[in-house]
């Protein structure tokens, strides 16, 4: 815990040599969270997890890792009441992390999150994640390794390496936000044994959550009909013999078209055709087999894929970007589209081909 937090400091000492303000008359925030009041669902209870740091003279500091908690109606009034508990200056300019409660984001995220993007204070390659349950109960967990903002922010950037997660900041979450033609996805983070854990994403109808998630194997799916590989990622197949066993179709390779068309009576149909080029981790297999695992992964994955998108539109919610497709071709139609309404109803078809080109060794 002390070596990582002496790793951070020293990142701040050696970032703003310009800048005479001294560290210990500041303290540094790495986490935010957001939630309805429990007393006043007029109000927003908000906390702060920050680096307090404190000379001690012949060149030794002291850091402490707190927690402070208060109660608004703005996130604006929030910081301001939030100032009055602490002396020297709040530094938001590297918030690494910011947590909002799933009943708050129901409500919709970008007033919380407009003061961030105002003046120069904002960090945008910020993560934002919604919590199931109180942000506050995340945000508050105690975390010997480090400070808890960066175990979580750790994980989802693993997660977005190993495409269970898409690569969101709060930079390109406002780009989506005010869109009607696109939403945007969030992380979906629990506490689970006193730890943070990431369990999958929270689907967004513009900048309000929907209450409906994907877990992470359905997030995967997901980012595959996005086009949005990570370094690496993983899809699990049972045996077409033996169901309750699978093999790990490793992904290596993608290629995604999605083509919209408009019919006569003035019907939209969105095709999403895949090209997922695999490798397979067992043992050798002939080339009769990998034609049969070949044609049976590509049952098993259009069928999740299928049901993901089911989701999707049950809850009007499109990250596939089907409806800046429509915008963008079909201008006229769009304007005077329905588009609640036509993508809950519309057709969006699947072609999936899974190409297995090599086998790995048994692991």
């Amino acid at each position: 815990m002390r070596k990582c937090i002496f790793l951070i400091i020293s990142l701040f000492l050696l970032a703003g040599c310009w800048d005479q303000e001294n560290l210990s008359d500041r303290r540094l925030i790495n986490g935010i969270s957001f939630d309805l009041s429990e007393e006043d669902p007029n109000l927003i209870k908000g906390g702060i997890r920050a680096l307090n740091i404190q000379s001690q003279g012949g060149g030794k500091i002291e850091v402490k890792d707190e927690l402070l908690t208060t109660e608004g109606p703005t996130t604006d009034e929030l910081g301001h009441e939030i100032k009055n508990y602490v002396p020297g200056r709040l530094d938001v300019t590297k918030t690494f992390i910011i947590f909002i409660g799933d009943e708050l984001s129901k409500e919709g995220i970008s007033p919380l999150l407009e003061s961030f993007y105002r003046g120069n204070l904002g960090y945008l390659p910020s993560k934002v994640v919604v919590v199931k349950g109180k942000a506050l109960e995340v945000l508050s967990i105690n975390n010997d390794e480090s400070p808890i903002a960066f175990r979580v922010l750790n994980g989802v950037r693993s997660a977005e390496k190993n495409t269970l997660l898409p690569k969101v900041t709060l930079f390109t979450l406002w780009n989506k936000m005010g869109d009607e033609r696109m939403d945007p996805v969030l992380p979906l983070v629990e506490k689970e044994d006193d730890l943070p854990k990431i369990t999958g994403l929270a689907l967004f109808d513009q900048d309000k959550y929907t209450g409906k998630d994907l877990d992470t194997k359905q997030a995967t799916l997901l980012m595959l009909m996005q086009d949005d590989l990570g370094f690496t990622g993983d899809i699990f197949i049972p045996y077409e013999k033996n169901p309750q066993k699978t093999y790990r179709l490793s992904i290596m390779g993608l290629e995604r078209e999605l083509n919209t068309k408009v019919s006569k009576d003035g019907t939209f149909t969105s095709t999403i055709d895949l090209k997922i080029k695999t490798e397979i981790n067992g043992n050798p297999l002939r080339d009769s087999d990998l034609k049969g695992l070949e044609a049976h992964a590509d049952e098993v994955i259009t069928k999740r894929m299928e049901e993901v998108i089911t989701i999707l539109q049950e809850v009007h919610s499109d990250p596939l970007g089907i409806g800046m497709e429509i915008a963008s071709k079909y201008p006229k139609e769009w304007k005077r589209l329905d588009w609640e309404k036509e993508y809950k109803e519309m057709k969006i078809k699947l072609d999936v081909e899974v190409d297995i080109e090599k086998t790995g060794g048994l692991l």
